[in-house]
């Protein structure tokens, strides 16, 4: 008899609510934790250009003054690049933001274009700095 009593008092609950302050805490946290920056402690003077602005979903390549590669902020290989698109590859319609020192040699760049090319990543995005401000874009 306790047990009726008990089950009669509880009260449902809307998970309608709950749901959608859930899923804008989960927008807000992913927003505030992207960053399109190269990663901690690598150097890169990005050149001068007019620019649009690349979306948030994003592959991140970055290559460093040093030629050093980055993909999606951790250190990488060419071969590894590769091995990381080639398991994305259903994602190939993605934005690559490619991030690179603007004194560095083209052949690095280059190099980076070439398995992108070959793995059909095509939508690709230089990032610069403004003329006005200096900023990144």
């Amino acid at each position: 008899m306790k047990v009726q009593s008990f089950l009669r008092k509880i009260k449902p609950i809307a998970i309608g609510t709950s749901m959608a302050d859930l899923a804008l805490l989960l927008l807000v946290f992913f927003m505030a934790s992207t960053s399109t920056e190269p990663p901690p402690g690598v150097e890169v003077n990005l050149p001068f250009a007019e620019t649009q602005g690349a979306e948030q979903e994003s592959i991140y390549i970055t290559v460093s003054r040093d030629g050093e590669l980055y993909y999606d902020g951790r250190k990488a290989t060419l071969q590894e690049i590769y091995d990381n698109l080639a398991m994305r590859h259903a994602e190939k319609d993605k934005i690559v933001s490619i991030t690179a020192d603007k004194n560095l040699e083209y052949q690095k760049v280059a190099e980076v274009l070439s398995i992108l090319r070959s793995q059909d990543f095509l939508n690709i995005v230089f990032m610069a700095q403004s003329h006005q401000t200096g900023e990144k874009k």
